[in-house]
């Protein structure tokens, strides 16, 4: 009996100890999903377009071509420091989202940690030349779903701190002032959850898609950017 109860026991143990480590994990899998999608941004195509954007010809060989053969015009941006706004700007999105996302409740870490996983794709799937403008608004709907969240919380956080007597002296007793207060507070929240679970992340996924679309696919080459057709044309 002793053996059977230690094993029961050892079970037991185990088991709240899995149960433990999985809900711990579920609470931090969103941010750690962000933050890789984000650090992917910033190593992959925040690099790729920051180069295109610091891109300089080299004035001293024909063809924009530098001695060592090169299009980049590196020989002459040695002496000038290269800017990195695109990883800066993803940067600073990131580190809102996650302070925005620290400590809420699902399904809103999910929803965002969603959002950055679905944009972080359709980056990598549209083509080369769309990449700028779809990077822009993916950081900028990112941005604005994080202002929200931050906006809601310190709305609720101020709103759970008035007292029905505090709003005595302008609505007129404190039994109406508390029926008002708790009408206002269910209706805000309501809205606040509805925006943030529904209205918002609605938003950026229809524009995403409806960006991902706007121009018909090349049937083709469907990932061919207009450098490749170009190309292809001069070819025929």
């Amino acid at each position: 009996m002793d053996l059977l109860n230690f094993l029961n026991n050892l079970l037991i143990y185990l088991s709240n100890g899995v149960l433990s480590l999985f809900y711990l994990l579920a609470k931090v899998v969103p941010a750690l999903l962000s933050l890789a999608c984000g650090l992917v941004l910033i190593l992959t195509l925040d690099k790729d377009v920051q180069g295109r954007a610091n891109y300089k010809p080299s004035r001293y060989s024909p063809m924009g071509f530098d001695q060592a053969g090169r299009r980049d015009g590196s020989s002459l941006q040695g002496t000038t420091e290269t800017p990195r706004t695109a990883q800066v700007l993803t940067g600073i999105v990131l580190l809102l989202w996650l302070i925005a996302q620290t400590g809420m409740a699902a399904p809103v870490p999910w929803i965002g940690a969603t959002m950055w996983f679905v944009g972080m794709v359709v980056l990598f799937v549209i083509p080369s030349h769309q990449s700028y403008n779809m990077l822009w608004f993916v950081k900028t709907g990112l941005a604005v779903y994080s202002i929200l969240v931050i906006g809601s919380r310190i709305y609720l956080a101020y709103t759970a701190q008035l007292t029905a007597e505090q709003w005595a002296s302008i609505i007129g007793s404190a039994q109406t002032a508390a029926a008002v207060i708790a009408n206002t507070r269910g209706n805000a929240t309501t809205i606040i959850t509805w925006a943030l679970w529904l209205v918002a992340p609605l938003g950026y996924f229809s524009l995403l898609i409806q960006r991902l679309f706007v121009n018909p696919m090349n049937l083709v080459s469907p990932l061919s950017g207009a450098q490749d057709v170009l190309k292809r044309i001069r070819q025929r």
